[in-house]
């Protein structure tokens, strides 16, 4: 069973969401109040240990709360880009114009109305295929570090690497894993030759001003 949290700043809303997916889901509601600022909620539900976040898009419809989702998704999403979330809303159209991913938009009172179990099986999908991905990119990362160390990498295989490194390091807030030891003596001649260039056009930039 996922550990599903969910945002509203209405309390009646919050009790209905826990109501409707209670026998489906572990149900963390997030309760707004005056005191709730962006970065302190966003922290909180990073250290709740949730699978997958719900918020509704209208935060500050009671005058609670200064933001909405969309700040807070952003907020979540530099932290880590791919943060499964969901936006349960009555305002669709008001979502749509400030919500750049139109996939994360679902209407509230059909998704917990007439199509619940599709809702269900959406937040369950949505959950799996995360985990999934992450748990396979942290697997085959794992199988190539070890070549890396025993045999050393192909170009094909190093480029893989440094891709599977990229998308680890946007699902989560820990810097890049790759040290400059790890590329190829060729790639990092590449480096050099692009910081040194780099470092001459701003030269010029300065010596022009």
């Amino acid at each position: 069973m996922y550990r599903l949290g969910y945002i509203d700043e209405d309390e009646g809303q919050r009790n209905s969401f826990y109501q409707f997916l209670k026998d489906d889901f572990e149900i963390t509601l997030f309760g707004i109040t005056e005191e709730t600022e962006l970065d302190s909620l966003v922290e909180e539900i990073f250290q709740s240990g949730i699978d997958m976040l719900v918020l509704d898009f209208r935060l500050d419809e009671t005058g609670l709360v200064n933001f909405n989702a969309d700040s807070l998704v952003d907020k979540i999403q530099e932290r880590n880009l791919y943060y499964p979330l969901v936006i349960l809303t009555s305002h669709e159209e008001d979502a749509m114009d400030h919500i750049s991913n139109a996939n994360l938009i679902n209407g509230k009172e059909e998704m917990l109305g007439s199509k619940v179990q599709l809702f269900k099986q959406k937040l369950n999908k949505i959950v799996n295929g995360y985990q999934t991905r992450v748990s396979e990119a942290e697997t085959e990362l794992e199988e190539l570090e070890n070549k890396r160390q025993n045999d050393g990498l192909d170009a094909k295989e190093e480029d893989r690497y440094v891709e599977l490194n990229n998308y680890l390091d946007k699902t989560m807030t820990a810097k890049s894993r790759i040290s400059r030891t790890f590329y190829s003596e060729d790639t990092n001649k590449k480096l050099d030759d692009l910081i040194e260039k780099t470092s001459e056009i701003l030269s010029k930039i300065e010596k022009e001003k």
